[in-house]
Formats: structure tokens, C-alpha cells, sequence
């Protein structure tokens, strides 16, 4: 029986997988700091992740730097010099138009991460997964930019996983809306507009994967830097942010502090987790930016939602989630026929943003014909065919001089 579906070996896998585990750690830190301290929304995640990303791409930077100037100097043996590349690669914009999206970029990112990190979770009565069930909204955006902006071609495969991740999207927006129940609290308002807001958040965050594609492919831009200029004008952005709302992050830690009756043991853990929280936002970016640049956008963003089913099931657990009904201002009733659903659709997604990268190839309805391993493997025997004829060719030649040299022997004898 034949094998219909096979897993696509990519090469630098590790990158994807250490964007898996840090985007992991990353949520890890932020439940932490939710569950221990109560402390989920707050401007300070958006500074704390900018400053992780300068600091990030400069400390980077320079190690390159230092690196390529000590393998500059060891090119020399005794009097003969190694082989280098001196070829300057130039970027077809000019530098002032790629500071300009540099700067876009940084603007994408401070917007959907104010919204994800600062307004969302002020909506008590929407769903604590809502925003990562609806991640792959990401791969929609982030592949219709590369058809029609781009212009990149997609292929059947990957057509089909959009198809069907779109169909998933649906199913989770109509049964999010169907298990709701309003009322003066949770209106119907509050909820298309947490809505809006969860789609901008993942439009945004696909434009800024989109954009830095760009800059990565067509500049050449060197992702470290790339990243740490985003770093720098996001702390901008964010100054300027505060500056003109007159929010002070450290008053809402203070805050928080008082509401815990001044529990120096949990203030010490915030503090910690904190820390945490600026150091995995740095490694995750700089995986971020290097996995961007090996592969597309659309298997960066893969690494956003591929983990939602544990999510899920995190929280149905801990019955934060899936709540169908709230019966006191303590109980709350769980709905298991909304959780299973999502639970499926969520794994569903996850398979087709699989099959759309390539990770995992179909092999029915000729899906795998596009995909790099079939065409690679086609490749690979047209060369084998061409060398054998290429062979035969040759020794074709051979015997005909060997035939002609015979004849012109004969004939002088």
C-alpha cells in the first residue's frame, strides 16, 4: 500500500524549532506572570520586547563584526593568501527607503503588540485563546502579499491548505459567536470589536514578516541589524507613546503590588519573570529574523499557532477557557462540546499550515507534484538520464573513431 503521506525533511530545522521552543517559553513566562501576580496587560511587555530585540540584534552585530574582522586577519598563511569574497553585494533601494521600512516595520510591530499586549486582555469576557485560535489568519494575509504584491506563485498544495484553513477560520468565528452570552456585561459590541481587533493584531504582525521578507531577499539586509533598528525605533515609538498618553508602566507594577497586599515574595517573581521576559523576547526575535530569512514568512508564522492544541487544552484544564455559562462571580460552567470543536479545527489548522511549508506532503490528487522534494527528485533523475546519454554519446563516438581508424589501417595495408 502506498505511503500517502510522507514528512518533508527541510534543512535548518533547528531554526524552526528553537522559534517553537522560545515562542513556547515566551507564553510559559507571560502565563506566570498572569497566574501569580494577576498581571496580563500591560505597556511594558511592548517596551521589554523592543528593548529584548535591540539589544538582541546589537550584541549580535557585533559578535559578527569581531568574528569576520579576526577571519579577516587569519587569511594569510606564510606569504600566500587565502581565497576570499570580495564581492559587495548592493541593495536595490536606496538607504534612505530601506531606514523607511525598517521604520514600518517597527510601526507594525508596536501596533499589533499594543494591541495584543495592552487592549485585548482588557476584554474580561472573550475567550483567553481566541487570539491564538485565530493565528493562522497570519498564513492567509502573509500569503496573499506574497501573490499579489510580491508576486509569487503558490502551488496545489498549498491553495488546498488555505482553502481549508480558511474554512477552519469560519467555523471558529460563527461557533465563537454562537456559545457567547450577552448581556449587559458582554454585549455584542464588545465582542466584534475584540473581534476587529484580533484580526488586526495577526494583519499587522504578517505585514511585518512580509515586509522584513523584503528587506531580507531584495536588500540583502543583514537580519541582525534588520532587527536591531526595528528594536530602536519601537523604543521610539513606544517613548513616544507614553509621552503623549502619560502612562508610567512601573505605576501599573505598583499597582498590581497593592492589590497583592504588598507580597514582596511575588513582586520578587514579577521581577524575575520580567527579566525573563526581555531576555526570551530578544532570542526569540533573533530566531524570529534568521528563520524569516532562510525560509518564507509562512513558515515563520507556522511556529506561531502549530502549538495551539496544547494551548487548548491548557486552559480548558484550568477551566479558564471555553466558559459557556458564568453562574456566580466563583463558578463557572465549561461547555465540552465547544472545546472538543475547537480542539479539531485547531489540529486541522495545524496539519494544513504543515502540508502548505511542505513539512508534511500529501500524496493524493497529485498534491505532492509542486512540492521541493518531488521536484528535486525529478531533477535528480533527469541528470541521472541526461549523464547516461551524455555516456553513450561518448562511447558511440569512441567506437566510430575506433571503426574509422580500423577502416584507414585496412586500407594502407
Amino acid at each position: 500500500m502506498k505511503q500517502c503521506i510522507r514528512i518533508g525533511i527541510r534543512h535548518n530545522l533547528i531554526y524552526l524549532l528553537m522559534l517553537i521552543i522560545f515562542n513556547f517559553l515566551r507564553k510559559v513566562d507571560l502565563i506566570v506572570l498572569d497566574k501569580v501576580f494577576g498581571f496580563n496587560s500591560s505597556i511594558i511587555f511592548v517596551i521589554f520586547m523592543f528593548l529584548g530585540e535591540f539589544f538582541a540584534g546589537l550584541i549580535i552585530s557585533l559578535y559578527q563584526a569581531s568574528f569576520f574582522t579576526r577571519k579577516k586577519r587569519n587569511n594569510t598563511i606564510t606569504d600566500k593568501k587565502l581565497i576570499t569574497n570580495h564581492l559587495n553585494i548592493q541593495s536595490r533601494d536606496s538607504t534612505f527607503k530601506i531606514f523607511l521600512l525598517l521604520f514600518i516595520c517597527s510601526l507594525f510591530d508596536f501596533i499589533e503588540f499594543l494591541i495584543s499586549t495592552y487592549y485585548i486582555p482588557k476584554f474580561e469576557y472573550i475567550s483567553k485563546t481566541l487570539e491564538i485560535r485565530l493565528s493562522s489568519f497570519l498564513t492567509l494575509s502573509a500569503a496573499l502579499f506574497f501573490i499579489y504584491v510580491l508576486k509569487f506563485q503558490i502551488y496545489k498544495h498549498q491553495i488546498f491548505s488555505l482553502l481549508i484553513i480558511l474554512a477552519c477560520l469560519l467555523i471558529i468565528g460563527i461557533s465563537e459567536y454562537y456559545f457567547q452570552h450577552f448581556d449587559d456585561k458582554r454585549t455584542e459590541k464588545d465582542f466584534f470589536i475584540a473581534l476587529f481587533s484580533i484580526l488586526v493584531v495577526h494583519f499587522f504582525n504578517s505585514l511585518l514578516d512580509s515586509v522584513e521578507k523584503y528587506l531580507l531577499e531584495y536588500d540583502s539586509a543583514n537580519p541582525f541589524k534588520a532587527l536591531m533598528f526595528e528594536g530602536l525605533f519601537g523604543i521610539i515609538l513606544s517613548i513616544i507613546y507614553l509621552f503623549i498618553f502619560g502612562k508610567n508602566p512601573f505605576e501599573e507594577i505598583k499597582e498590581n503590588y497593592n492589590k497583592n497586599e504588598k507580597n514582596i515574595i511575588k513582586l520578587i517573581i514579577v521581577i524575575i519573570c520580567l527579566f525573563l521576559y526581555l531576555l526570551l523576547c530578544g532570542i526569540r526575535n533573533a530566531y524570529r529574523v534568521a528563520t524569516n530569512k532562510i525560509y518564507s514568512p509562512m513558515a515563520k508564522i507556522l511556529t506561531d499557532y502549530i502549538l495551539n492544541p496544547f494551548y487548548i487544552i491548557y486552559y480548558f484544564i484550568l477551566k479558564d477557557d471555553f466558559i459557556d455559562e458564568i453562574i456566580g462571580e466563583n463558578e463557572k460552567a465549561q461547555n465540552i462540546y465547544y472545546f472538543i470543536l475547537n480542539l479539531i479545527v485547531s489540529i486541522i489548522i495545524s496539519f494544513c499550515g504543515c502540508i502548505y511549508n511542505e513539512f508534511l506532503v500529501l500524496f493524493c490528487y497529485n498534491l505532492e507534484y509542486d512540492t521541493h522534494s518531488q521536484v528535486s527528485k525529478r531533477a535528480e533523475i533527469l541528470e541521472d538520464i541526461e549523464f547516461d546519454e551524455c555516456i553513450r554519446d561518448d562511447s558511440s563516438d569512441e567506437d566510430a573513431d575506433e571503426e574509422n581508424g580500423n577502416k584507414s589501417n585496412q586500407k594502407d595495408s
